[in-house]
């Protein structure tokens, strides 16, 4: 009877293997702060060269 009750409680609560619940495109995720699309990337340099030829180019 314990033997069974063990094996229902290993059966009940056992985890699959990692790498077959694991879904995701397998990038890294990274902190919002440090992540930015390519189109704002873009904007921050653009906005960046507007700002050194309005201060004479420094």
């Amino acid at each position: 009877m314990l033997r069974a009750a063990v094996t229902w409680l290993r059966e009940r609560f056992a985890v699959e293997d990692a790498d077959e619940r694991i879904e995701g495109t397998g990038e890294a995720i990274t902190s919002p702060q440090h992540r930015r699309s390519a189109e704002a990337e873009a904007e921050l340099d653009r906005l960046e060269e507007l700002g050194d030829d309005s201060r004479g180019g420094k």
